[in-house]
């Protein structure tokens, strides 16, 4: 197996040829797909899990770019982090503020999975659970200590469906024939005659493999005395779990090899198509390490998620505490009509700030007082583009707001700038959240980036 670490929103990162050529080869087999591409291979898990309900053209984002030169290959990286495997070449991709370790005997740093502290904080605080709880793990795979975590919010996804049914055949031996005869197992059980006829019918079920291999992935939680209280932690959770407990009668704690090569393909039905993610963090969560080391050729694997979705959220959590609407950009949800028919005062348009802090006019209606915009990008350096600006003046221009800022992870203690508008007037600006860079351990960066928080004033 062989691992290349390289970090999101990192250009011309080289990697030295012919030492590497064999995963040239490989990467050069996903370089060009979309997540969407991606997606639909079994072995390819992507967080949020509600990526198809998104308008924010992550589907159409690819990986990595990769091109060849001389004496070696030049990868660079976006927004997405995580990691993807093609065959035994793997390309992990940490937040570019993982902390860096000396290797031993060398003067060289290099970034480390297990030392992604900032991913796995966002992590943490989207999908409310401890960070500390995993530091039981000593496994040096963190991201598949967080599936457990992530698994609530795809399975209650997948139930927003309904609950999963597919045909099964089932066998009887009773007086009430209403299926094909089975001559053999007929003879075999009922000579001499007993007035019961074996036979077997094709019925819907709900107990079915795909719904067992869910069952089995909640008996492996509530085994294990980190995971199991995931399962109870608010009412939407258990009302999901107590569906597939209600669903599987047949349940058989000794039947999960069994269950798992049944589902070993992906499911085909159209109708049930978020159950396709249900299915494949169930089976990354059970078989762990075997996603990894499997010996398949040809295989695809990997767990991506998206930077641009965490962050936001993750800054949702702070904000909203601090009276800012957070509108489901991603959904469409939330947001408000730009423009107004003149005769009939019919709406037009939709306009989704990240965040904005409302307040009330006289007429009653909609301004803010400030508007944020997310931004993962790299703003220690950089202007914000055109387009950038273009959204946050119309943003400002429409809600009456003399304030716009982007918001954005800083390397910097100091990356704040602020400029006027011309024309109607108002303040642009940029505001960024330091994160740590030199933090030791879990518990370090979290006291650390906590005293960015508190110091973080928008």
């Amino acid at each position: 197996m062989s691992r290349i670490t390289v970090t999101d929103n990192t250009y011309n990162i080289k990697i030295p040829l012919p030492k590497y050529n064999k995963d040239l080869t490989n990467l050069q087999i996903i370089k060009d797909k979309t997540i969407s591409e991606l997606q639909k291979d079994l072995g390819i898990l992507v967080y949020p899990p509600k990526l198809d309900d998104t308008n924010d053209k992550i589907k159409n984002q690819v990986i990595f770019n990769l091109k060849k030169e001389e004496d070696s290959f030049v990868l660079e990286t976006g927004n997405i982090m995580g990691f993807i495997g093609c065959n035994d070449t793997e390309l992990n991709i940490c937040s570019r503020f993982t902390h860096k370790v000396k290797k031993e005997q060398t003067d060289k740093y290099e970034t480390s999975e297990e030392n992604d502290f900032f991913l796995h904080y966002m992590l943490a605080k989207v999908c409310h659970f401890n960070l500390t709880t995993l530091e039981s793990s000593r496994t040096p795979d963190k991201i598949f200590d967080f599936l457990p975590f992530l698994f609530p919010q795809y399975l209650i996804a997948a139930l927003n469906q309904g609950l999963y049914k597919e045909y099964q055949t089932h066998e009887y031996n009773d007086s009430n024939v209403r299926g094909v005869v089975d001559i053999n197992r007929h003879i075999r059980l009922n000579i001499p005659p007993n007035g019961k006829v074996a036979y077997h019918t094709r019925e819907y079920s709900f107990d079915n493999p795909i719904t067992e291999l869910v069952r089995h992935t909640i008996e492996y939680m509530r085994a294990n005395e980190v995971f199991k209280h995931i399962l109870s932690r608010n009412e939407e959770t258990k009302a999901a779990v107590s569906k597939i407990d209600y669903a599987t009668p047949k349940y058989n704690r000794m039947e999960r090899n069994r269950i798992l090569s049944k589902t070993a393909k992906a499911i085909r039905s159209p109708y049930y198509y978020k159950y396709r993610d249900l299915q494949k963090i169930c089976r990354m969560i059970l078989l762990r390490e075997k996603i990894r080391y499997d010996s398949s050729s040809n295989k695809i694997y990997g767990i991506l998620f998206d930077g641009a979705w965490l962050w936001e959220e993750y800054l949702a959590t702070m904000l909203m505490k601090k009276g800012y609407e957070h509108p489901r950009n991603k959904n469409q949800s939330g947001g408000y009509r730009p423009l107004r028919g003149k005769n009939d005062h019919s709406a037009a348009g939709l306009f989704i700030p990240d965040f904005y802090r409302p307040s009330k006019t006289l007429d009653g209606s909609l301004c803010a007082s400030c508007i944020l915009d997310a931004k993962y990008k790299v703003f220690d350096f950089n202007n914000p583009p055109a387009d950038d600006l273009a959204q946050m003046i119309a943003y400002m221009h429409t809600l009456k707001c003399e304030k716009g800022y982007f918001v954005f992870p800083s390397k910097k203690g100091d990356g704040n700038r602020d400029w006027n508008i011309i024309g109607l007037g108002g303040e642009l600006g940029v505001r960024g959240l330091y994160i740590p860079q030199d933090a030791q351990s879990h518990e370090e960066f979290i006291t650390e980036i906590e005293k960015s928080e508190k110091m973080f004033l928008i």
